[in-house]
């Protein structure tokens, strides 16, 4: 029988269904040790304003809430994309405001724990792309929109001007981080940066917890870098950008998302982000957290396109599933990393364990010597909503000095019946014992993930399950992409050598692998992503060594290669800028199915889709026809109207009408702008934004379509 039988399983009694990193805070002040409480209150998003201090939560609300409850309480709102709200609490209040009848769930916003750019282009057809050979157009990303959400940017390297570098292309900063205001309209806190002349004031993001980085830098040039005048021109190379260096919290990055969204609408233009960060620390690897929530339906509903990087956990043998109805107590060693332990960013490890609807599970951790005799036994946890709170033992060690072991742990049982446990562990010595993960249960799937548990640092990179006892489950590769990439509405990219020989296959290594967990294929796409050579910020207080070295305006800059699936979802994103340029009506939706029929596939990716290509390799060349050819479909073919000039600036005359019809004009996101009767032929567009919007046009024979643009 099952040690789980004996387990109480009853669902906690809350109003609303507290997150485990909620449960966690709740439950903070219990620590014993004060520094190692605040290495936990680090990743629990706590904020000081004005002699106060605020966390950062997460809300999954009833449809219907108007959040006047908010009112109530000395809180900040964020965002709202349909049920799932963020916003900043005062402490104090956080017992209290989890009782609100409008809120079905409640979390802390956890913190985000993370070849030649030349000839890598090539691999992806992306110079026919500007070139425009056999089509409408060259493409080069123009009237598109860019946001990227990440860290280290250079705002005055020259790769961000054109390639002639003298049209400046980042349109707008918002910088979390910084406090000297204003913030953004309808957001509490950080800095806009809205002119070229603020913003190259600026120099740099602030520097945070991550002193001045150069990531950001990086991964926007690969998106559309000018190149400066050397061979490292990004892909939508006419593309704007708009970037936040945001908090390194979830509540922060969908607060970014929202005011990306917020300013591509008042643009109207068409927006891609670019997520090149992950963690696996966020709660559901399902797709169904409250992240992957938002982001979904600000896809559906606002048109947004989602590039996400998939993780670079492919090498790593981190994750372990187990089926209780065939053994009902599932055991692995649980691996340390060793070497990371000299870093000051490393504290431990975190073991997250998602089980199936409605199926309840028990876990524990036991801890033997080398000589494997046991020590040491945590409690059991329940997965029902039940909390240890942070406890420390002093183990009876053979070494010298006595060694200590932290852990506390947290479950949660929310509205869907899926439960979700969450350990963190750390020894002082890790490598000196053997610590087994133990989990029990009479029916159902399990899966566990061990990744480091940092106290600051992006993503989380993932160690081993060891099976070191016969009938011990051992690691794999498998179900390794991040958060938010295993959202379904993103498109997650993995990441492959551009020129692979005999010695080093072509799927990148640390490229993450799938499947996930509802059955959706993931990743979509790869592209390149080994030793990219892009640019790095000029301000970093630790940049990595430079390929080439350009002057600009007195200040020297720098270009250096990386690697990871940072630099492969860049790539993509700028593919989908080309896309959006050649058919702005093309939804998130059908850029991805496009991306998807369009993938190449060779001797190396095998029968696609699958894990580790997805359809396989990115080609832009054909994505961009294709894309093309969808707009001629629905608005030109057949079609007697035409338009002129092209762009207009004022006034937009209108051949092939057969009276005083009614035109209807629609911004690239079918939202209705004017309605006006053509006057011979003509309508006034003065009043627009830059941008490319529809005609719509009633006629006997039919409601005729048609494309222009203002400029």
């Amino acid at each position: 029988m099952a040690i789980c039988l004996s387990l109480s399983f009853q669902k906690a009694d809350c109003q609303a269904i507290k997150g485990s990193g909620l449960n966690l805070f709740l439950n903070r002040q219990q620590a014993k040790d004060r520094s190692l409480q605040s290495v936990f209150n680090e990743r629990f998003c706590l904020y000081d304003i004005d002699q106060k201090q605020y966390v950062s939560l997460i809300l999954r609300v009833k449809p219907e809430s108007n959040l006047d409850f908010i009112n109530n309480y000395d809180a900040m709102l964020g965002s709202r994309q349909g049920r799932i709200v963020t916003l900043r609490l005062n402490v104090e209040q956080v017992e209290k405001f989890a009782q609100e009848k409008d809120i079905i769930e409640i979390e802390t916003a956890r913190k985000a724990a993370q070849p030649l750019l030349k000839n890598a282009a090539k691999d992806m057809n992306v110079a026919k792309v500007h070139e425009g050979v056999e089509l409408l157009q060259s493409y080069t990303g123009r009237d598109v929109l860019i946001g990227v959400a990440d860290w280290g940017l250079d705002f005055t390297h020259p790769n961000l001007y054109d390639t002639l570098m003298q049209e400046y292309r980042l349109y707008a900063v918002w910088d979390q981080f910084a406090q000297r205001g204003p913030a953004p309209e309808g957001f509490s806190y950080g800095t806009l940066l809205d002119t070229k002349e603020n913003i190259l004031q600026a120099c740099t993001d602030t520097s945070n917890l991550y002193d001045t980085g150069y990531h950001a830098t990086h991964v926007m040039g690969i998106t559309g870098g000018g190149g400066a005048g050397t061979n490292y021109r990004g892909i939508a190379i006419d593309a704007n950008w708009i970037f936040c260096s945001f908090q390194i919290d979830e509540a922060s990055a969908m607060d970014c998302y929202t005011w990306m969204k917020n300013t591509a609408k008042s643009l109207g233009k068409r927006l891609v982000i670019n997520n090149s960060w992950g963690v696996y620390i966020f709660g559901y690897m399902d797709g169904t957290s409250m992240l992957d929530e938002f982001i979904n339906d600000m896809s559906d509903n606002d048109s947004v396109v989602f590039v996400v990087s998939a993780g670079n956990n492919g090498s790593e043998k981190f994750h372990i599933m187990g089926n209780f109805a065939e053994n009902d107590t599932l055991r692995s060693e649980l691996m340390f990393d060793n070497q990371g332990a000299s870093s000051e960013n490393y504290w431990g490890e975190t073991v997250t364990i998602q089980g199936e609807d409605n199926h309840h599970f028990a876990s524990r951790l036991e801890v033997y010597n080398y000589s494997w005799q046991k020590i040491y036994t945590t409690p059991w946890l329940n997965s029902n909503g039940e909390v240890i709170s942070e406890t420390q033992i002093d183990l009876d060690s053979s070494q010298p000095n006595a060694d200590i072991l932290t852990y506390r742990a947290s479950s949660r049982y929310p509205s869907d019946g899926r439960p979700l446990v969450d350990w963190e562990i750390a020894f002082t010595h890790p490598g000196y014992y053997h610590t087994i993960l133990t989990m029990t249960g009479e029916s159902g799937v399990v899966h566990a993930w061990n990744v480091a548990c940092l106290s600051k640092a992006v993503g989380n990179w993932g160690y081993d399950f060891k099976a070191t006892i016969e009938g011990y489950l051992e690691g794999d590769d498998a179900y390794g992409i991040s958060e938010p990439a295993v959202a379904e509405k993103v498109i997650t990219v993995g990441a492959y050598r551009y020129k692979p020989n005999v010695w080093m296959p072509n799927i990148a290594s640390f490229s993450s692998r799938g499947p996930v967990i509802p059955g959706y294929q993931k990743p979509e796409i790869t592209a390149p992503g080994e030793q990219i050579i892009s640019s790095v910020n000029s301000f970093s207080s630790s940049a990595p060594t430079s390929n080439n070295v350009v002057s600009f305006e007195g200040r020297d800059y720098y270009f250096s290669p990386l690697s990871g699936t940072s630099m492969s979802g860049p790539m993509v994103t700028g593919v989908v800028a080309l896309m959006l340029e050649a058919n702005p009506s093309l939804t998130p939706d059908e850029i991805k199915e496009i991306i998807q029929q369009t993938a190449k596939t060779d001797s190396y990716t095998g029968e696609a889709p699958n894990a580790t290509w997805g359809y396989g390799k990115i080609d832009a060349y054909q994505a961009v026809k294709k894309a093309e050819e969808k707009v001629s479909l629905s608005l030109v073919e057949k079609n007697n109207i035409s338009v002129y000039p092209v762009p207009a600036s004022t006034t937009l005359s209108i051949k092939g009408l057969q009276g005083n019809e009614t035109i209807r004009v629609f911004d690239v996101l079918g939202r209705e702008i004017f309605v006006e009767n053509a006057t011979q032929g003509q309508i006034d567009v003065s009043a627009l934004h830059e941008g490319v919007y529809l005609l719509n046009i009633k006629q006997k024979d039919g409601v005729k379509k048609v494309k222009f643009i203002k400029k």
